[in-house]
C-alpha cells in the first residue's frame, strides 16, 4: 500500500513538475493540470514526508536484499524516494519557506539555494517523478498479483 500511494503522489507531482513540457505538446492538458495546481504545496509536502518514510524504513532496512535478489527493483525504489523527495522539496517549498524556514534567516538561505538548485531541473524531475510513478505503480500490481 505504501507503494501505491507513493506511485500516486509522484504521478501527480511529476505532472504539476512537467506542467509547461506536458501543456507545450498537449495544450488540452492544461485545463486538468490547473485542477491540481491549488494543492502543488500540500502534494509536495505529503509527498516529501512519505518518501522520506519510505527511503528510511523500508527500502533501506531491506536494500542489502533487494539488491541481492532484485537489484533493479532495488535500485528503482531508491530512485523513486530520491525523485519523491526532490519533487517534494520543490513543490512544497512555499509552505515549507512560509512555515519552518521564515523564522531562520540562515536556514531560509539554505533553503532558497536548494529550491533554486531544484527548479533547474524541475521539467526532467517532473518526467522522471511520471516515469517513477508509473514503474511504481508496475511493481506494486506485480507484487500485489504475487501475493494473491
Amino acid at each position: 500500500m505504501e507503494l501505491l500511494l507513493l506511485a500516486i503522489l509522484l504521478l501527480a507531482a511529476g505532472v504539476l513538475a512537467a506542467a509547461p513540457l506536458i501543456v507545450a505538446k498537449q495544450p488540452n492538458a492544461q485545463e486538468a493540470i490547473a485542477k491540481l495546481v491549488p494543492y502543488q504545496g500540500i502534494i509536495g509536502i505529503i509527498l516529501l514526508l512519505w518518501g522520506l518514510f519510505v527511503l528510511l524504513f523500508r527500502v533501506l532496512s531491506v536494500l542489502g536484499l533487494l539488491l541481492q535478489f532484485a537489484p533493479l527493483t532495488g535500485i528503482g525504489l531508491l530512485l523513486a524516494c530520491l525523485v519523491a523527495i526532490g519533487l517534494g522539496i520543490l513543490l512544497g517549498y512555499a509552505l515549507i519557506s512560509k512555515y519552518a524556514l521564515s523564522k531562520n534567516a540562515d536556514a531560509a538561505r539554505s533553503g532558497e539555494m536548494v529550491r533554486a538548485k531544484l527548479s533547474g531541473i524541475q521539467i526532467p524531475l517532473g518526467v522522471a517523478g511520471i516515469v517513477m510513478g508509473i514503474w511504481a505503480l508496475l511493481i506494486y500490481i506485480n507484487f500485489s498479483r504475487m501475493m494473491m
